[in-house]
């Protein structure tokens, strides 16, 4: 078999992307082309036949594993199904626990869907570049810590929306513990009130709702609703129906507004 590598990303699309996707995808081309990479790799005992380049070990884990526009689906080969991308890109999460190498890979699986991730929470270029920093930063400990045994199907979505909670909603979380961390030198300076804008206020409100004896998965499904973009999302992240979450969302969002006024 012949090295074959991956088509790149055209000169128009590189410019559309953020910095760090792009130092990655250039990374990528030096790794896939070093004999001591492809040596390590092999190393594995990966299924299937010894592989030729990295580029195809991101291949059987089903990046761009779709049929190109006029050919046959049929001649895809049962390598490229979704249950055998799955089990060998398991393999190799599992791998990454105590392999840098095998986290670079499932990094660079994952890496287009990251991207349509930043997308979706970013107005602008310059927030889709921001976004996208914290997906890739928070990308490298959930491959770490991802649960293989618990979690074998959908690698490529639990991991993405892994990385997605990571950075969106536990932050908020945290803000709406409502603690501001300090240094004890500071302990005695009066707290100086910030600006009031809509977070804080919806902080404020789960600060109150909490208090009034609010269920923590309530909150966390106001946090998830405001991070992952709607029903839809979190309805993937629960493998629940979207309906399940709209229908929850409503009764919480009821609960918040009956706390809301009498609080005015």
């Amino acid at each position: 078999m012949t090295n074959q590598r991956l088509p790149q990303r055209s000169t128009h699309s590189r410019t559309q992307q953020s910095p760090v996707v792009c130092r990655l995808d250039d990374e990528w081309i030096h790794l896939t082309i070093r004999v001591s990479e492809l040596r390590t790799v092999r190393s594995w005992k990966l299924p299937g036949l010894a592989v030729q380049s990295l580029d195809e070990v991101l291949t059987r884990c089903g990046y761009r594993a779709a049929p190109v526009a006029g050919q046959d689906p049929h001649t895809v080969s049962t390598m490229e199904s979704e249950d055998n991308c799955d089990a060998y890109l398991l393999r190799i999460v599992e791998l990454a626990r105590t392999s840098p190498l095998a986290a670079r890979i499932v990094l660079q699986r994952i890496l287009p869907a990251l991207g349509a991730v930043a997308r979706r929470h970013a107005s602008n270029a310059a927030q889709r570049h921001a976004v996208t920093d914290d997906l890739v930063a928070n990308a490298w400990s959930t491959i770490l810590k991802y649960p293989v045994e618990r979690r074998p199907r959908r690698v490529v979505s639990n991991l993405v929306r892994d990385t997605s909670f990571e950075t969106f909603v536990r932050p908020i979380r945290r803000r709406s513990s409502g603690e501001i961390p300090t240094t004890h030198d500071r302990m005695i300076e009066p707290s100086v009130e910030q600006p009031t804008e809509a977070l804080n206020e919806l902080v404020g409100l789960l600060n109150e709702a909490r208090r009034n004896g609010f269920a923590q998965c309530d909150i966390d499904l106001i946090c998830q609703l405001v991070s992952l973009g709607g029903p839809n999302e979190v309805a993937l992240l629960y493998n629940v129906t979207p309906r399940t979450i709209r229908n929850h969302r409503s009764a919480v969002i009821h609960r918040l507004r009956t706390i809301a006024m009498e609080a005015a």
